[in-house]
């Protein structure tokens, strides 16, 4: 008998047996996602090199479904497995090239440009991605306060102000720099997701 997919209840014990109905359903269910997690502008793939990890982890899902133990993990499975062999394959494509490209900042100037980087065997593009998002993260909170808090955080964090630096640059106390500085970054923190 040829059942429909049950989405919302899928079979794991068909999974694990290697049946075809049930491997059909959930690749219907879970492509989207798995195509979702290969695309992330983060990894820097191009449309060949998406569709090369898109079938890797699919086969890596097949491999792996015996160590799924319970159907409301099932989601999280899927995502852990997508991550990492998308780190995986960003590693190869390092290790191919020598270099990942492109990585990114932003000038002296505010504008971003791309970074051509030479990866060494200390290098972790990982890391190197994560650092990236953090700055753009800062980056974007810090566009959200007002304009005397974006200065009073760069002159300290960024320029290397000390507190009687910035007490004279804005005519202040050195008092009031440390009072404003805290009432900043309070301001911040909430802005900030990975804290």
């Amino acid at each position: 008998m040829n059942r429909a997919c049950d989405l919302n209840q899928p079979d794991i014990d068909g999974l694990k047996a290697n049946d075809e109905r049930a491997w059909g359903c959930f690749f219907s269910e879970y492509e989207r996602e798995i195509r979702a997690v290969a695309a992330w502008p983060k990894w820097h793939f191009d449309a060949h090199t998406r569709e090369d990890v898109v079938q890797i982890i699919k086969v890596a899902i097949v491999q792996s479904i015996e160590n799924l133990h319970s159907e409301q993990a099932l989601r999280a499975f899927v995502r852990k497995i997508c991550v990492h062999r998308c780190i995986d394959m960003l590693r190869r494509k390092l290790r191919e090239k020598g270099r990942l490209l492109p990585l990114g900042r932003y000038n002296d100037h505010g504008e971003w440009e791309n970074v051509d980087v030479v990866a060494d065997d200390e290098f972790d593009p990982v890391s190197a991605l994560l650092r990236i998002e953090r700055v753009l993260a800062v980056r974007a909170a810090l566009a959200q306060l007002d304009e005397s808090c974006q200065q009073m955080i760069s002159q300290f964090y960024v320029d290397n102000l000390s507190y009687r630096e910035i007490a004279e640059v804005e005519g202040i106390s050195i008092n009031t720099v440390g009072s404003r500085l805290s009432r900043c970054l309070n301001k911040l923190r909430p802005l900030l997701n990975f804290f």
